[in-house]
């Protein structure tokens, strides 16, 4: 069994949607988690300043969504 290590809370949050919802996805390192996490927080907000993305920041935040298991 893997052993219990300390988190912050934003990724044990993925991990428990991992356990869940997670199969067939790639599982993130807590640094690989923390690099899309910072890269998804900035396309929102490019999103917010200029209204909207265009179709490939788009797609991209999709794929982000998709591999932090946040829809």
């Amino acid at each position: 069994m893997e052993e219990e290590k300390s988190y912050p809370d934003e990724y044990q949050q993925y991990l428990e949607r991992y356990e869940i919802f997670g199969e067939g996805r790639p599982k993130l390192s807590p640094e690989e988690f923390d690099r899309l996490d910072d890269e998804i927080l900035e396309l929102l907000a490019l999103g917010a300043d200029a209204g909207e993305l265009s179709p490939e920041q788009e797609e991209r935040l999709r794929e982000l969504e998709y591999l932090m298991i946040l829809y």
